[in-house]
């Protein structure tokens, strides 16, 4: 098997100790001590990552990256040193490559999960490759996400119906179709309808059909969409929506598996396994009379709730990768670093949805290639601001004390949260906190400015 991954360290102990460890986790590993003969390699063969030291005799790791992305575009560079600092992050992801390692680090903890994190997505990218049906829309590798997309797969081996709830835009339909492509009924029909897009006499036509002649206009028979979704799965998206008197006939059909077309005496039986998505809050909704509480249990026999898109920071840069890959195909769409930093900063009230039209946005009045500052929607460009000086963050340990005391600020001080929100673990922010010696400024929360995506993924 030809190596798939290029280590490149002018130190012999440390490259023989990362290309066996790589090694022992199937891994396949080359290493060199010379940049020169690293190009060489990568010109002979299409290695898909490259790990690199930036000091070196002769070239540097920010050169070996340019040069590296000039002779193969798709082979991801990950950059290796022991004198790291915020400009250096800045130079090496704004050149393309795809992470920094702080030495010391740990090639268990923090080398091997990346890197078979990015072979995984490589072979799904693949044309021909073999992938989990639904699972290509689904973005996220965060521990919200996991859990959702944990439950997801759960659920989708039961009949039982399913309540998608959240925010608007944080992806309910993407799940749905999830639950469906991972079910039984994958080979049926996948219906959805739009609840709040319709009046309630047309809604009411429009789910369970009508007789020719039960209303101005219906000049023949016609099915609803519980027929058309017959031996499938139906999607009621924002549910919460539905008039009181069409919430009583679907809770008819839900309970006997029979619907009855408008006009029409006779009930016909159909087999759909029924998804319910809203953003609305259903149990207050209840308390208030204005949906039935029968219908509601019957509904959320198995809520799924989704997190909001500022709940789940360490996903932004696949989220944008993924999105700009949509919208670009085919084209190496970069983010400038400040670009990427204020998408990190916005709360995004519109969630995955918002993100997209940003970026959009952004593609559009740019060059189609980039997504700059100038060209992000005035919304984001409205978060801008000084946030911090440069004496702040002259070195990635102020900048890690902050983002543990921000992430602990917006947990309430609860430290699984809060390591959750970082992306690493509980034991590893109890170790940062002792050796920071932040335990008496834990009350004492760091400015919200300085939180972002990039910082996270240095602590």
């Amino acid at each position: 098997m030809a190596a798939r991954i290029l280590i490149l360290d002018d130190e012999a102990l440390l490259l023989e100790s990362l290309r066996r460890t790589l090694r022992a986790h199937r891994l396949p590993a080359e290493g060199t001590r010379s940049p020169e003969t690293a190009l060489a390699r990568l010109k002979q063969q299409p290695y898909e990552v490259l790990i690199t030291d930036f000091r070196m005799p002769g070239l540097d790791g920010i050169e070996v990256l340019q040069r590296a992305r000039r002779i193969r575009p798709a082979c991801e560079v990950v950059l290796m040193t022991g004198h790291a600092t915020v400009e250096l992050a800045r130079r090496a992801l704004l050149r393309g490559a795809v992470d920094l390692l702080t030495k010391p680090f740990s090639p268990e903890r923090d080398l091997v999960p990346l890197l078979q994190r990015l072979l995984a997505e490589r072979l799904e990218s693949e044309p021909g490759a073999e992938r989990a049906p639904g699972l290509t829309s689904v973005v996220g590798v965060g521990a919200a996400m996991e859990a959702v997309l944990e439950r997801a797969r759960k659920v989708a081996r039961s009949e039982t119906t399913v309540l998608l709830c959240g925010e608007s835009g944080t992806g309910k339909e993407v799940i749905a179709d999830l639950i469906h492509a991972l079910s039984s009924r994958a080979d049926g029909p996948l219906v959805k309808v739009n609840c709040a897009a319709l009046p309630a006499p047309l809604l009411e036509s429009e789910l369970f059909g009508h007789r020719r002649g039960a209303f101005t206009g219906a000049d023949s028979d016609r099915p609803g969409l519980f027929e058309g979704a017959d031996g499938g799965t139906l999607l009621l998206d924002e549910v919460g929506e539905l008039a009181v008197e069409i919430q009583a006939k679907l809770l008819r059909v839900l309970q006997d598996g029979e619907v009855r077309r408008v006009g029409d005496l006779e009930a016909r039986r159909v087999d759909v396994r029924v998804l319910a998505a809203t953003n609305r809050d259903l149990p207050e909704a209840v308390r208030r009379g204005a949906f039935r509480a029968d219908l509601y249990y019957r509904l959320a026999v198995v809520p799924l709730p989704l997190p909001p898109l500022r709940a789940r920071p360490e996903d932004l840069p696949a989220l944008v990768a993924h999105l700009a890959g949509r919208l670009a195909p085919g084209v190496p769409v970069r983010v400038q670093a400040e670009a990427m930093r204020l998408l990190g900063a916005y709360d995004w009230p519109g969630n995955v949805r918002e993100l997209s039209n940003a970026l959009e946005h952004a593609l559009t009045l740019g060059d189609g290639v980039r997504v700059r500052v100038e060209d992000l929607p005035v919304a984001l460009l409205e978060t801008r601001c000084d946030a911090a000086r440069p004496e702040d963050l002259q070195t990635l340990q102020g900048l890690e004390q902050r983002c543990i005391l921000q992430a602990l600020a917006r947990t309430g001080g609860n430290r699984t949260r809060a390591a959750r929100l970082l992306g690493i673990t509980r034991r590893t922010l109890g170790y940062r906190i002792r050796k920071y010696g932040l335990e008496a400024q834990l009350d004492r929360p760091a400015p919200a400015a300085e939180w972002t995506p990039q910082a996270a993924s240095l602590v």
